[in-house]
């Protein structure tokens, strides 16, 4: 049996431009930080080697001391890493990985910089690993040979993109979908991709994973924060598991607003998803009154210190007039309009007990936009 963990695109240096300086700076540790949790993983299971699948640093030139964090981090733990480059952090003259800082690396750490057969006697394997020696390339991992017959276990290391269905033409660093088979390897481990794919919650076994990043690095990859644990045993497909490893979790919020009993259910949901460690996004849509609205935006202020972030974005919020001073001075109009208001506020508003259960009850939006229709002809 061999054990060995699986990470990746730890983006070390990343931006958050979203952010403040102090939040950013805060992510940006977290990130730093996470490398201490797979490691620490990688000794309680006993696992054999951490494979790391390239994307280290999210530019290829990195701060000198986020280079010496992370290998002093490395330095702590009792196993061996073995990392490749990726495409934002490609090897070459000139790479971070040439430079002094990062040769002074501790022993524990093997830096696969050439597309070559590596043997792992203490593991009964071999590893193939494809690094990246530019931004844009082709498959790397074209160069892999037949199987020898003292390789064990055949296991590679490669940084790209599976094909995907209906994407916008050739991918970068192009890897097949059948790469295990073509290859004959026993176990792809991938980076490049920010969330485990596929998901290994659901897909427990197979030869091909992504482990996505350690921590999440934006609104489209809110499923990253893991590394895998990987077991492969003669005879059997490999086992994976899901390691969580981060942080931060993100969450995004994206509710329909048309009264004030969407708004206590948007604040009851914001409520229960309150923790230091919570980054959040509300983005509301549909229509209040103006006052109202101004009211949710500082119900919304109020809880921002119950989270790590709390971003509140109501473009798609429409505001309603809730007054009528720019009306025609007819009283009909006026009345209309009072009472379309109303509704948007409240759709059930003016409803008899007796109305019927099996019919549709009025529709908020629909109401919200007759109101906007009937103020639009006014004008």
């Amino acid at each position: 049996m061999l054990r060995f963990i699986q990470t990746g695109d730890w983006h070390l240096g990343q931006a958050y431009r979203k952010f403040d300086g102090d939040l950013a700076e805060r992510l940006r540790a977290s990130r730093l930080e996470a490398i201490v949790r797979i490691l620490a993983e990688a000794e309680r299971s006993r696992a054999t080697f951490v494979a790391v699948t390239g994307d280290q640093f999210d530019g290829p030139q990195p701060d000198p001391g986020l280079v010496r964090g992370m290998l002093e981090r490395i330095a702590t733990a009792k196993v061996a890493v073995h990392m490749i480059p990726g495409n934002h952090d490609p090897c070459g003259p000139g790479s971070v990985y040439e430079r002094a800082d990062f040769k002074a690396r501790p022993s524990n750490l093997h830096l696969h910089e050439q597309p070559r057969s590596v043997r792992l006697p203490e593991a009964g394997a071999t590893l193939f690993p494809c690094p990246c020696s530019s931004r844009y390339g082709d498959d790397p991992m074209a160069w892999i040979p037949s199987r020898g017959s003292d390789d064990g276990w055949r296991i590679a290391l490669a940084h790209g993109s599976l094909p995907v269905a209906g994407g916008p033409g050739a991918p970068n660093f192009p890897i097949a979908g059948d790469a295990p088979r073509r290859f004959d390897l026993d176990y792809v481990a991938l980076g490049d991709w920010h969330t485990p794919t596929p998901d290994p919650t659901t897909s427990v076994t197979g030869r091909m994973y992504y482990a996505g990043a350690p921590e999440v690095g934006g609104w489209d990859e809110t499923g990253a924060g893991y590394a895998l644990e990987v077991v492969l045993e003669p005879g059997s497909e490999p086992r994976v598991r899901p390691l969580r490893v981060g942080r931060h979790e993100w969450s995004e919020l994206k509710p329909q607003v048309f009264s004030p009993l969407d708004v206590g259910r948007l604040l009851a949901e914001l409520d229960g998803l309150a923790s230091p460690d919570r980054v959040v996004r509300v983005r509301p849509a549909g229509a209040l009154p103006i006052a109202e609205r101004a009211a949710l935006a500082a119900a919304v202020d109020a809880r921002k210190s119950r989270f790590t972030a709390l971003l509140y974005d109501p473009i798609d919020l429409r505001p309603l007039a809730d007054e009528d001073a720019d009306l025609p001075y007819d009283p009909v109009i006026r009345e209309v309009h009072r009472r379309l208001v109303r509704l948007a506020r409240d759709p059930t508003d003016g409803l008899p007990a007796t109305f019927p259960k099996d019919l549709p009850r009025p529709d908020a939006e629909v109401i919200a936009r007759a109101l906007d229709r009937f103020r639009g002809l006014l004008h």
